[in-house]
């Protein structure tokens, strides 16, 4: 089980390796609202989450339960406080026994399974901070499918939610090893507004897929296409039904500043500069985070002249499919100018982070290169 960190935006500078980390000049903002579905959380840019204590390589950083981002169609702040003795599971449709009311005690007792997964909103803009980074723990969707006995009809598995969110996915991705029913969160009951009692944890795959609150799953013979997935309503973009995560990565250093006017669909960044001073050549330490989906983070390079020229920078956690790797590069403080920052990311398959953002006719997860500007000026 990895060892839970607390958060933290500034990080300790470092005597002991390529000089120290200067932290001065960052444009701090307290909070962002992105605007709609997955999307709406207020969330404070002090706990967007970042690398752990650069002077080690541990395990990628776990993000706190209460630090985790927050998805719901009704509102980040929707919670249904659901009580274990009002709540049951039905399992019903194309198998064989159905099970009408599976209690939460007859759930919890099966056999127990935890896994480190990074999860992400489709929705998620290019370095946003709806993703995060848990350890969870529960049993294997196959276990539930073998109890009740799928039927050879069986092609999809639908999830019902309390909130009413609906979705489906593939029966063959459903009976995969690593897909569990979850009730717990880093060691921890499931939080209330995790999906308490108990939520689907479905790796290689953005949290559109991930239900939370379930109350029903239904074996079917058909592509149900859920609640976001049979959307726009009107929007001119529309929610992709494979869902798959895909290569990207964020800067956490400098901050971004953000601005969910500047991108109507999503929530976007600022156009405007900011300000790092010191000395020519004072180490500046570029961080951040990258992930891959069901592969892991091959490389992550950075350009510090607006896409030019790029350099390797240093992976400095564990590199494991479905779980986000910490990055840092050691930037030179150029002469007094302005610069844009860029970061990318390449796969274990050798797939990298395309520069177009190919999210915004359809939410499948946003690609594109993060950018952050910057305006030195030379001390």
């Amino acid at each position: 089980m990895n060892t839970r960190r607390k958060n933290s935006t500034q990080q300790t500078p470092m005597a002991s390796r390529r000089g120290f980390l200067r932290a001065g000049g960052l444009v701090a903002i307290s909070t962002f609202v992105p605007s709609l579905g997955c999307d709406s959380n207020a969330v404070s840019i002090l706990n967007t989450p970042t690398g752990p204590d650069m002077d080690q390589m541990p395990a990628s950083p776990i993000i706190s339960n209460g630090d985790f981002y927050l998805q719901s169609i009704n509102g980040q702040n929707y919670d249904p406080r659901l009580k274990a003795q009002n709540w049951s599971l039905r399992i019903d449709g194309l198998v064989e026994r159905p099970q009408m009311a599976l209690t939460y005690a007859a759930v919890t007792g099966m056999p127990l399974q935890r896994q480190v997964l990074t999860m992400q909103c489709t929705g998620n803009w290019i370095g946003g901070p709806l993703v995060g980074n848990a350890e969870w723990g529960g049993t294997r969707f196959a276990h539930l499918l073998e109890d009740v006995g799928v039927r050879g009809a069986a092609i999809r598995v639908k999830f019902t939610s309390v909130d009413g969110y609906t979705t489906s996915i593939p029966l063959d991705r459903a009976q995969r090893d690593n897909v569990l029913l979850v009730w717990e969160m880093n060691g921890e009951q499931l939080p209330s507004k995790h999906g308490y009692p108990v939520r689907l944890i479905n790796p290689g795959h953005y949290g559109q897929k991930m239900p939370k609150w379930i109350t029903r799953i239904e074996l079917i013979d058909e592509v149900y296409l859920g609640y976001w997935e049979s959307k726009p309503d009107g929007r001119d973009f529309n929610w992709s039904d494979e869902a798959s995560a895909t290569v990207n990565s964020r800067i956490d250093a400098p901050l971004s500043v953000w601005d969910d006017v500047k991108d109507p669909g999503n929530g976007g960044v600022m156009d405007s500069f900011q300000p790092l001073q010191g000395a020519i050549g004072e180490p500046y330490m570029i961080h951040g985070l990258a992930m891959a989906g069901e592969r892991h983070v091959d490389l992550v390079e950075v350009s510090t002249d607006g896409g030019s020229t790029w350099s390797a920078a240093q992976i400095l956690t564990r590199s494991e499919p479905n779980v986000w790797v910490s990055w840092a590069y050691n930037w030179q403080l150029p002469v007094s100018g302005r610069y844009e920052i860029l970061a990318r990311a390449t796969d274990a398959a050798g797939i990298s982070q395309p520069g177009i953002d190919a999210g915004v006719d359809l939410y499948d997860g946003r690609t594109g290169w993060h950018s952050v500007r910057v305006d030195v000026s030379s001390s």
